[in-house]
């Protein structure tokens, strides 16, 4: 009987070990650290504004798995220091740390269960965590109420205390998307690649901007907001950019926006000492942005897919041919009013049909993403390559001429000489090319691609490794 599933590589269970220390420490780390945030919110005893660490908490129970649990229960129990003394736990603090520990740890479970976590950043994944956000607030407010004496309290004083319960755990669930969003990045990358990614996609000079409105407007509602006590009327100003910067960046940059102007607001909201009142209307609308945020978000991403898997080639990421053929018109009616040359190409991979009878489609299909890209690789940025289907491409060449169009051709074969690893295995392949010019051969791109498909086949007859112009009886 072998026991080999059964016992780890002592090399393996030793890196297994580290990582799982590693992750212990970044996820007490970082849960104190976003608890020492929610600190500097509290309003009044026991009451922050702010209070996103229980479900910061879930989302590293659904990224990091059940094993963790323990890790949480120690988030829980530090992360409180130094505003309370751990040393002399008591029942006290142990029974809401419980509370907290048992909701929010099976929730993550929960989560983890229904999303998959290779793919998290999609719409199952965050209307999951809305319902569980509100699951989570409406549990924990009835465990809450059932501890404190109902009968001692008055209806409207009842009433008083759930509300603010409920919203400030819905409030602190919701708020923690966008952290444990950027924690999954810097898990993710690393520092280096987390700071590149700030950089580069969020804190650029355009985007800096817009952020800078935001929290400019922010702080005109809350000046508003001092005058008659009603934020919420004066809230859309910041609801305006932050929806329009979801809609032209994206979710993510929509979210990391909407987190900072919001966060801002309570600081300010703090600052100039308005705890005494507006506290739910503030949670509402820090609640409100971020849902919005996500919805439109969410609504704007799956355009963009479906716009993507509309006129771009599933397996390659090329262009298909009804992009193609809107491009190839564009340029087209271009070149005939400035009075120049185009050329197409069009190619298609000698022997490949051996690969995918040799090594089956999978590897076929390996094979025509790295052959695609090399091909982009040959061309300039203002030409358009397609996947015409199967094994063959075309690409049209802006303003230029034959002779241009040869040279490509020849850089192209050059380019894809190489032979093509596949496992222990080499396989040379070659590409046969036909061209076609504008005007001369065709007035319109099907029949340009018609004719240089002509042509193709004639160089086909050839062998590998070679082209043929349309009407050009020469190599």
């Amino acid at each position: 009987m072998s026991y080999s599933a059964e016992f780890q590589n002592p090399v393996d269970a030793s890196t297994s070990a580290r990582q799982y220390v590693l992750n212990s420490l970044l996820f007490i780390f970082t849960f104190w650290a976003v608890n020492q945030v929610a600190y500097l919110f509290t309003v009044t005893e026991g009451v922050s504004l702010f209070y996103p660490p229980s479900a910061y908490a879930m989302f590293l129970i659904f990224l990091l798995g059940g094993k963790y649990l323990p890790v949480h229960f120690l988030a829980i129990y530090l992360g409180g220091l130094p505003y309370r003394d751990v040393f002399n736990y008591n029942l006290e603090m142990f029974i809401p740390d419980l509370r907290q520990f048992v909701i929010y740890g099976a929730a993550g479970l929960i989560i983890r269960r229904i999303n998959s976590q290779r793919n998290i950043i999609d719409g199952k994944f965050f209307y999951s965590v809305m319902v569980a956000s509100l699951l989570t607030a409406l549990v924990s407010t009835a465990i809450f109420l059932s501890g404190i004496g109902l009968n001692t309290l008055s209806f409207s004083l009842l009433i008083e205390r759930s509300s603010a319960f409920f919203v400030g755990n819905l409030t602190g669930a919701i708020t923690a998307i966008p952290i444990f969003l950027l924690f999954h990045q810097f898990w993710k990358l690393g520092w280096a690649g987390f700071i590149s990614l700030l950089l580069n996609n969020v804190f650029k000079p355009h985007k800096v901007a817009a952020l800078l409105i935001i929290i400019i407007l922010t702080a005109l509602v809350i000046q508003l907001g001092k005058i008659d006590e009603q934020f919420s009327k004066y809230y859309y100003l910041i609801l305006i950019p932050i929806v329009w910067s979801t809609v032209k960046w994206g979710l993510g940059n929509g979210l990391v926006f909407a987190f900072i102007g919001n966060l801002f607001a309570l600081s300010l909201f703090i600052f100039l000492g308005y705890s005494h009142y507006g506290i739910f209307e503030v949670q509402i609308m820090f609640t409100i942005s971020i849902v919005t945020v996500i919805l439109i978000g969410l609504v704007h991403d799956q355009r963009d897919h479906f716009y993507h898997r509309a006129m771009y080639d599933d397996l390659t990421g090329l262009a298909n041919m009804r992009l193609f053929r809107e491009v190839c018109f564009t340029s087209i009616a271009r070149a005939k009013r400035q009075g120049h040359e185009s050329s197409v190409l069009f190619i298609d991979i000698d022997g490949f049909k051996s690969v995918n009878d040799t090594f089956g489609h999978k590897v076929g299909d390996e094979i025509l993403q790295q052959l695609s890209q090399e091909i982009k690789y040959c061309v300039r940025d203002s030409d358009s390559v397609a996947r015409f289907g199967g094994d063959e491409f075309v690409i049209f060449l802006d303003e230029t001429s034959g002779e241009k169009a040869a040279e490509v051709s020849e850089k192209i074969i050059k380019q894809l000489a190489h032979p093509f690893r596949i496992h222990t295995d080499a396989v040379e392949l070659g590409v046969s090319i036909g061209i076609s010019i504008y005007p001369r051969d065709g007035a319109d791109i099907n029949t340009l691609i018609r004719k240089s498909d002509e042509a193709m086949y004639l160089a086909k007859k050839e062998g590998k490794s070679t082209y043929r112009v349309y009407g050009d009886h020469r190599r």
